[in-house]
């Protein structure tokens, strides 16, 4: 069968579509088909096994980077953010919602090790104070700020990158031990060390002779 939809009176105007064929005249480039297609619907069955698992397992991992956190702390804050009581609660479709919750957290955590580890090593290698007020005044002039503890990850590593620069540029002088030696000693001082031997021989010469 063969319908005609051509013009604004057509077979098809106000009817189910249930022909087998349809032509379409006059169709050019200037014309535009938007074809909605339903959204798929939410997946509201409770999480499987394997999903439970893998929320656990991030769990662990935030608590076991950081002292201070404790599981059900991080369980509340999850659940807070998905909107539920309880992970039983959960549901297929709300599991890569968690997941980006529970990464994000434990992203965050390592990168407070991470800058709590630079500081420790910015403090100790800038024991020498006008070292550290150099440090200091370089990150008041580049951050804004010269609390270190204020910066962030990045400002952190270039302030370790520049202190490490500053030790090569200028490196801290180390006092040098000199080894004092006879032949030293007698180069330097020629004329005490004649008149010392004179003396010895001739105390030599008495000694013997009396």
């Amino acid at each position: 069968m063969e319908v005609n939809s051509s013009g604004d009176q057509n077979r098809t105007a106000g009817r189910d579509f249930t022909e087998n064929r349809v032509q379409i005249d006059r169709f050019d480039g200037r014309h535009t088909i938007n074809i909605a297609i339903p959204s798929e619907k939410k997946d509201e069955r409770p999480m499987v096994k394997a999903q439970r698992i893998e929320l656990n397992r991030l769990v662990a991992a935030i608590c076991d980077g950081s002292v201070n956190v404790e599981a059900y702390e991080v369980w509340h804050k999850l659940h807070a953010e998905i909107g539920v009581s309880s992970i039983d609660d959960m549901t297929v479709n709300q599991y890569h919602t968690a997941v980006s919750f529970l990464q994000s957290m434990l992203e965050r955590l390592k990168e407070t090790d991470s800058r709590r580890a630079i500081i420790h090593l910015l403090l100790k290698n800038t024991e020498e104070s006008s070292v550290r007020q150099k440090m200091l005044r370089y990150c008041h002039f580049n951050f804004g700020t010269g609390r270190l503890n204020h910066l962030t990850l990045s400002q952190l590593q270039e302030a370790s990158r520049w202190l490490e620069q500053l030790k090569i540029e200028s490196p801290l002088e180390t006092p040098q031990k000199t080894n004092v030696t006879l032949f030293n000693f007698v180069t330097a001082n020629p004329k005490e060390c004649f008149l010392l031997f004179a003396i010895g021989l001739l105390a030599g010469y008495m000694l013997f002779k009396f």
